[in-house]
């Protein structure tokens, strides 16, 4: 990285977007408050049973209702509630209006499972990468799949993006640039897919590798040709 440059940002910490809820999210919300037959009933433990899922494979925490085609999350007593478009505040806020009118002091938790990125190319290895947390920027990505090999082009990073509107991006990146860390693309979002190219000297060591065999027979028989024509 070119340690001549120093990037001033506008804000302190980095400009971080929080993710929006997406149709087929899985979305985890727990009601609590006095009134506890509402509460129960609002969490499934009323005898209503809630549309549940479970990802195989990452565990019982990422057990949650999921967003439905038209980006609703359905519950007893208040019924459907658009949860597509907003974040997890912006939904807690508003199942919070909607459960006061029936629950008195009502508390509403709302989280999303682990969400994660693809990364692919020229990294240790090449993987799915779960967020541990919002917040993680691709440098710390890059440490969970063992970070670049030596024939990364980190100059001409690549990330593919998908957006709420439908449109979708594939941005570029120079990790040799330290403009870079005040892109929007520094901190990957979920569903990301991020790839690292390889250097045209990889190419080139590849192209040989590939054809060496070949041109080892085809200089032993020119060789074998040329010493019975003598």
């Amino acid at each position: 990285m070119d340690s001549a440059k120093t990037v001033t940002l506008k804000t302190y910490p980095f400009p971080y977007e929080e993710p929006l809820i997406k149709r087929y999210d899985i979305v985890r919300v727990k009601f609590a408050g006095a009134s506890v037959e509402v509460m129960e009933l609002l969490n499934g433990n009323g005898g209503i049973q809630l549309e549940t899922v479970n990802k195989v494979g990452e565990g019982a925490d990422q057990i949650g209702q999921q967003v439905d085609k038209d980006g609703h999350l359905n519950y007893p007593l208040i019924g459907k509630v658009k949860a597509e478009g907003l974040t997890k505040d912006q939904l807690r806020q508003k199942l919070l209006e909607m459960v006061a009118p029936i629950m008195k002091d009502p508390y509403v938790f709302v989280d999303m499972p682990r969400r994660g990125i693809s990364v692919l190319g020229e990294v240790a290895k090449p993987s799915g990468v779960l967020l541990v947390r919002e917040r993680t920027n691709l440098l710390e990505v890059l440490t969970q799949v063992g970070s670049v090999t030596e024939y990364a082009d980190v100059e001409n990073v690549k990330v593919y993006r998908e957006n709420m509107d439908g449109t979708r991006i594939l941005a570029h990146l120079n990790m040799k640039d330290t403009s870079f860390l005040s892109s929007p693309f520094f901190y990957p979002k979920p569903d990301d897919v991020v790839y690292i190219p390889a250097i045209k000297q990889k190419l080139v060591k590849n192209f040989g590798q590939m054809y060496a065999p070949i041109a080892t027979i085809v200089l032993a028989v020119t060789t074998l040709i040329v010493t019975l024509l003598r």
